[in-house]
């Protein structure tokens, strides 16, 4: 039978490689696959020239129409200089404005009178118009280099390349699809955009619902071989809709309706480039395709620009199915091992699995050094029934209400002050509000201050002195809304909700919004429950809470198909499968994710004003003003209506800065 079945394997992959060569649509031999357009390729060789010439200290001002037009090279301040940003931003403006001010001047009289506008001048040819000049000043860009980046992640691409190739084959694709997660994430696992892109693939959570498991406690999109194989689905399915590899690998970035709405209209993809216009195609799209042909060229023939480098070595792993909930601590009793080793090989699960405040989930691949499964007797401890648990370890959050104290919430739900304050990253300064939620540890659950979700101190609990709690609360002066004197026993207080400023901080890692169901009532024997949409928040979330279809809610609520719904928006829900409990639980957690993954990668530098200016919405100031998530705005300002926010009306922006 193991003959029969070594043969059948070894027969699959003999007839998947001649499949692939023979077939005319996915053969690599085929030089045509990924075509050097004559439109990009003074693109491509800008893009080459950022990957493998210009380092992340250096900033190239071009135009953001036509790459070949570079008006300067400027130094940048490192990040170790700890004003590097304000540094650098200043420069850059300082550099735009000069030559903004210069084609201005071409716009206004095409005789260049100095060497400088002569210069400016040639770069757009003899027949350049006052036009073209005065568009040029409005398109200035600055392009930071990449060479450091892009050969940090062709090392760490060893670990996962061979892999990646062999899943794109087994779809029959074109190999060379193995260097887009250079354009995407540099194959770094841990990357993570603004607006929740995740892995190496970089796959946002909307179509990241269509292919993998999305949890708080599991997220297959870190996984880079589970991610790889869904990349490929969607490469491949891009491809059978477009029928041309340019326009699929824009698609990856643009998406497909997009796309194909590109191609009904203007046809091949030269012509795409020239011609099409769209919100949403802008810069990123319109260069992808020209950046995965220059990564390309650059990984191939990476000894031509980096020289001898080693590469990761392959990460060798075997796996086991877990049968049941398990405990962070049983995994590493176990199996001997430290922390860093099950998170290194276990991507997928998040950090509150390695907090300890949830379990492995029943189910899940559990990924171990390859040399482990070599002791059968290991593995039968592990999958006795002591080490497995029936059920997930559920969350529960406190939404705060006007005249709460610490002290009160703590004892409401039998939980330590200072565990209390722990789980939910309090410090003494932090401020905050009536309507936020704090997240109750579990009895017994490990508390870890700060804890860093790629490197978790398991091993060792936090140690906190014995302190009796009125003392702790009197040292521990935290207030809800303004600061102000407080009775001894209170480290939280809800007098007020004032408008956050530069001197009174909020943490925002704390959940804002009403995410309980606000009335719950029966009607013909069926319970129902009434909700408002917060932030982030879409029907199909709530479908998958509830587990039912989207259509359910939809005729519900009398929404038609395509119809969305809006921050603030109220509707009804059917709780007959899914209690009340558990809805707001799995809400809870959604957010809280949200906020885990967006910290995880970056941080809060410093808070700006801002004034809204006339006809803006939330939507355009994050989304186009400060390349923001909602939600993060929303932390800040938890006072502010955004339904309806007037002209002039102040909010507090964070600064965001990417975590080294």
């Amino acid at each position: 039978m193991r003959f029969f079945t070594s043969f059948c394997r070894k027969f699959l992959k003999i007839l998947i490689l001649i499949i692939v060569s023979i077939h005319p649509i996915f053969s690599y031999a085929q030089d045509n696959l990924f075509p050097l357009y004559p439109e990009i390729k003074c693109n491509v060789f800008f893009w080459q020239n950022i990957y493998s010439r210009y380092t992340t200290n250096q900033g190239i001002l071009h135009d953001d129409k036509n790459l070949s037009i570079i008006y300067e090279i400027i130094t940048l301040t490192p990040k170790t200089n700890p004003n590097y940003r304000k540094i650098n931003k200043e420069r850059i403006e300082k550099v735009k404005k000069k030559y903004q001010k210069i084609l201005i001047r071409l716009s206004e009289n095409p005789n260049a009178k100095n060497a400088e506008e002569k210069r400016m001048a040639k770069l757009f040819g003899s027949h350049a118009t006052a036009a073209v000049f005065l568009k040029a000043a409005k398109n200035i860009r600055c392009q930071i280099g990449q060479k450091d980046r892009f050969l940090e992640g062709l090392k760490r691409s060893g670990a996962y390349i061979s892999k990646i190739s062999n899943i794109l084959m087994s779809y029959g694709l074109p190999h060379d699809l193995v260097y887009l997660p250079h354009v995407e994430s540099s194959f770094n696992t841990k990357a993570y955009s603004k607006f929740g892109a995740a892995g190496i693939w970089q796959f946002t959570l909307g179509t990241g619902r269509r292919f993998f498991k999305i949890n708080y406690t599991l997220d297959e999109r870190w996984d880079p071989i589970a991610a790889s194989h869904a990349a490929a689905l969607l490469l491949k399915e891009n491809y059978e809709k477009l029928s041309s590899w340019p326009l699929a690998i824009t698609a990856y970035n643009h998406g497909a309706a997009g796309m194909l709405k590109a191609k009904e209209r203007y046809g091949d993809y030269p012509q795409i480039l020239a011609n099409y216009q769209s919100r949403t195609f802008k810069f990123a799209s319109r260069n992808f395709y020209a950046e995965f042909l220059a990564a390309r060229n650059v990984a191939r023939s990476y000894k031509q620009f980096f020289g001898e480098i080693k590469l990761a070595s392959p990460i060798q792993t075997r796996s086991i199915v877990l049968e049941g909930y398990a405990a962070i601590e049983d995994i590493l009793k176990v199996f001997e091992l430290n922390a860093d080793t099950i998170i290194e090989l276990n991507p997928a699960i998040r950090p509150p699995v390695f907090k300890g405040s949830k379990y492995f989930p029943q189910g899940y691949r559990l990924h171990l050094p390859a040399t482990k499964l070599n002791h059968p007797n290991r593995i039968a401890t592990l999958l006795s029934r002591k080490y497995y648990h029936k059920e997930q370890r559920p969350s529960h959050f406190y939404a705060v209400r006007k005249g709460d104290t610490a002290w009160k919430i703590a004892q409401m739900h039998n939980v330590t002050l200072s565990d209390l304050l722990i789980a939910n990253n309090l410090t003494k300064n932090t401020i905050i509000y009536v309507n936020q939620n704090l997240r109750i540890p579990l009895p017994g659950e490990r508390q870890i201050p700060n804890a860093a979700p790629t490197s978790v101190p398991i091993a060792k609990p936090l140690e906190i002195p014995k302190v009796p709690q009125p003392i702790l609360a009197a040292i521990l002066p935290i207030s809800f809304g303004k600061q102000e004197a407080l009775p001894q026993e209170s480290a939280l207080t809800s007098d007020s909700a004032a408008q956050p400023n530069a001197f009174t901080p909020v943490n925002p890692e704390i959940i804002s919004g009403n995410l309980k169901v606000a009335y719950v009532w029966t009607e013909k024997d069926k319970l129902f429950g009434l909700i408002n949409v917060e932030v982030e928040e879409t029907l199909g979330h709530f479908a998958d809470w509830l587990e039912i279809k989207t259509r359910t809610l939809r005729r519900l609520n009398k929404l038609r198909y395509g119809r969305v719904v809006h921050m603030g928006q109220s509707l009804k829900i059917p709780l007959s499968r899914v209690s009340k409990e558990l809805f707001e639980e799995r809400r809870f957690d959604y957010h809280k994710r949200l906020q885990e993954d967006f910290f995880s990668a970056y941080k809060i530098e410093d808070l700006q004003p801002y004034y809204v200016g006339r006809g803006e919405n939330i939507w355009i100031i994050s989304k186009q003003k400060f390349n923001l998530p909602i939600w993060l705005i929303q932390q800040y300002n938890p006072a502010i209506n955004f339904h309806n926010l007037p002209q002039s009306q102040k909010l507090m922006i964070p600064v965001v800065e990417k975590r080294s």
